[in-house]
């Protein structure tokens, strides 16, 4: 008598009809293979605590992440390149909780046989976090951008709105900044400082909205807003 098979008790999200019609997805995205997964939340914070004392907003800063009220979900792939080699990737979302049951159906599943909603990962940086003896690649100081994972995940600058705020260097230089905050097509956030970045970490301070987040040094775009709510127009008079 044939054993009937168990169903799984963990279920891949079903992807809507529009998350499956991604078009123009990153040429860097070949083959993908998810290896680990990770997370930038308030909850890992506290289980960075075991080791050094850290919070979610630094936490944020130091994966070039805006400390998003959502937080964070990480898949650590492989991809191909060009040469036909193995290549790391690192996918990031802040719907926490698509990832969370993605995990945990991968989890119980083959990775590899559970379908992934790219929409839901519309952010990508080669390499992988952690200390490179550890196989990380993300590292301090160094700038690695994330980019859009596919066209219409970019920003749409012309539909931005803007704060200002000012921009703290760790080495104490401090200036004058504009911060936008725009959105793509498909509804993706984005945090954009409108003068080049600077070459130290910094910290950047809106007054009056208790609003603070970090920047790694030479970065200055980054996923997400640090806002819970669309900013309003900007107050200053003549100012677009």
């Amino acid at each position: 008598m044939t054993k009937k098979k168990r169903n799984s008790c963990f279920k891949s999200p079903n992807p809507t009809v529009q998350e499956k019609r991604v078009r123009y997805l990153s040429s860097d995205l070949r083959d993908p293979k998810i290896k680990e997964f990770s997370e930038v939340s308030s909850y890992s914070t506290r289980e960075m605590q075991n080791i050094r004392v850290c919070t979610y907003v630094e936490f944020c800063g130091y994966a070039a992440l805006a400390p998003s009220v959502k937080e964070w979900g990480l898949l650590h792939c492989t991809v191909r390149d060009k040469r036909g080699r193995r290549a790391r990737m690192t996918l990031a979302t802040n719907d926490l909780t698509y990832h969370r049951a993605y995990v945990a159906a991968a989890n119980y599943e083959n990775p590899e046989s559970v379908e992934l909603a790219v929409l839901r990962y519309p952010f990508k940086r080669p390499g992988w976090p952690g200390p490179v003896r550890q196989g990380g690649s993300w590292l301090l100081g160094e700038a690695i951008p994330w980019m859009p994972t596919y066209r219409d995940a970019g920003p749409d600058v012309s539909e931005a709105r803007h704060l200002h705020g000012i921009q703290v260097t760790v080495d104490g230089a401090v200036r004058e900044i504009c911060v936008a905050f725009a959105r793509s097509p498909t509804g993706v956030e984005w945090t954009m400082i409108d003068d080049d970045p600077m070459r130290e970490s910094s910290k950047i301070i809106i007054p009056g909205l208790e609003v603070e987040f970090y920047l790694p040094a030479g970065v200055g775009v980054i996923p997400g807003w640090p806002l819970a709510s669309e900013p309003s127009p900007c107050p200053i008079a003549g100012c677009d």
